[in-house]
C-alpha cells in the first residue's frame, strides 16, 4: 500500500512539474515571439531606424497625402501603435507630404509654362484648362479659380483661363518613361504641357521616383495639354 501511494505521489509529481514547466515555456516563447509596437507617428524614416527592438519587425511605406505633420513623417500605422503582434509582421506606414492648405498667388499675365513649373514646386495640380480670346500672347493665364489671395487644397488643384490665339500650338506627346519625375517633368513642360495628376505605384527592384505611365504618349495634342503620370514608389 505505501509502494502504491508512493508511486502515486510521484506521479503527481511528474505532472506538476510538466505542467509548471510547460508554462515556463509559453511565457518565455511569448516573450520571445511576441512585440508591443511603438508609436512611429510624428516619425521620419532615419528616426523609426533607431527605434529600440524596431529590427523585429519590418516597416514598410504604404503611400503619402497630405496631412497636419511635416513633410516627410509618419502620419498613420498599420496595425496601430501598442498593438501586440508576432516578430517579423510587416507595419505599413503612410508619409506626410505636409499641410494641403495653398493661398493663390497671382499669376495672371504669367506665361503657361512658368506657373506650370511653379504649381508643380508647390505640389499642386491642375485641374482644368480653359481658352478665351484675347491680344495677350498665347497660353498667357487670364484668370484663376480660386482668384488671387483665395485657400484651397492642394490635391483639389487649381482652374486656369488662357488667352487663345487665332492658331493654337500643337505638339507631340514625349515618351518620359523611365525618366526620373524631375527629368519627365522639366521635358513636358518645356513642351508647353501641363502635368496633371501624380500617382505612386509601388513597383518592387525599382528605386522610387522613375515614370512608369503616362497619358498621351506619341499624340499630338494642343499645347496646354494635362498629362497624368505614374512614378514608381
Amino acid at each position: 500500500m505505501k509502494k502504491y501511494l508512493a508511486y502515486l505521489l510521484s506521479f503527481i509529481l511528474v505532472i506538476f512539474i510538466c505542467f509548471f514547466s510547460f508554462n515556463i515555456f509559453l511565457k518565455i516563447s511569448f516573450n520571445k515571439s511576441f512585440y508591443s509596437l511603438p508609436n512611429l507617428i510624428g516619425m521620419n524614416l532615419e528616426q523609426i531606424k533607431k527605434v529600440d527592438s524596431i529590427e523585429k519587425i519590418n516597416v514598410t511605406v504604404a503611400g503619402s497625402d497630405f496631412s497636419d505633420l511635416p513633410v516627410g513623417t509618419v502620419f498613420k500605422q498599420n496595425p496601430s501603435p501598442e498593438k501586440t503582434v508576432k516578430e517579423g509582421r510587416t507595419v505599413r506606414v503612410w508619409l506626410s507630404k505636409g499641410k494641403d492648405n495653398y493661398i493663390m498667388p497671382d499669376f495672371t499675365n504669367k506665361n503657361l509654362i512658368e506657373v506650370s513649373a511653379k504649381l508643380q514646386e508647390d505640389g499642386v495640380k491642375i485641374s482644368k484648362v480653359s481658352y478665351t480670346s484675347s491680344n495677350l500672347p498665347y497660353n498667357t493665364v487670364l484668370a484663376t479659380t480660386p482668384s488671387l489671395g483665395q485657400s484651397t487644397q492642394k490635391n483639389k488643384g487649381i482652374s486656369l483661363l488662357l488667352s487663345n490665339s487665332n492658331s493654337v500650338a500643337s505638339v507631340e506627346v514625349p515618351d518620359t518613361i523611365g525618366f526620373t519625375f524631375e527629368e519627365a517633368t522639366n521635358e513636358l513642360i518645356s513642351k508647353g504641357l501641363i502635368i496633371g495628376t501624380i500617382q505612386e505605384k509601388v513597383i518592387p527592384d525599382l528605386e522610387k521616383g522613375i515614370v512608369i505611365e503616362t497619358t498621351n504618349i506619341g499624340e499630338t495634342v494642343p499645347a496646354g495639354t494635362i498629362i497624368d503620370i505614374v512614378v514608381s514608389y
